[in-house]
């Protein structure tokens, strides 16, 4: 029996995820530079989420001194952005980026096509 590729395909799903980025994240060479695997998938509503300027320390970036793009749970509200696939090898640069997050955010989600 001839193999599908069907295997093969399953295997990388498994090795990757999906991330939804707001802010400069949203341009591809910032993504680019500290996550080399990531391909756009499609643009997202993340619903009952703001977007807001700074975090829970107030810490500013240190590159350009000014507030840090941030979301924080708002009923109602949505937020506009990207969802990146990327290879879970970029986890943990994507985890030194966002060092001052109290916590990582997981989001169940679905895919609506108008």
């Amino acid at each position: 029996m001839e193999d599908s590729g069907c295997e093969d395909l399953r295997s990388r799903e498994a090795e990757s995820f999906l991330y939804f980025a707001y802010g400069s994240n949203l341009l591809t060479e910032r993504i680019h530079l500290r996550n080399p695997s990531a391909a756009f998938f499609c643009v997202a509503r993340l619903q009952d989420f703001k977007l807001d300027f700074g975090n829970f320390k107030g810490k500013t970036s240190e590159t350009w001194h000014g507030g840090i793009a941030t979301i924080f749970q708002s009923p109602g509200d949505e937020v506009w952005g990207v969802v990146w696939k990327m290879n879970k090898s970029n986890l943990s640069s994507l985890d030194k980026s966002f060092a001052w997050v109290q916590k990582r955010t997981v989001c169940h989600w679905s895919i609506k096509r108008c």
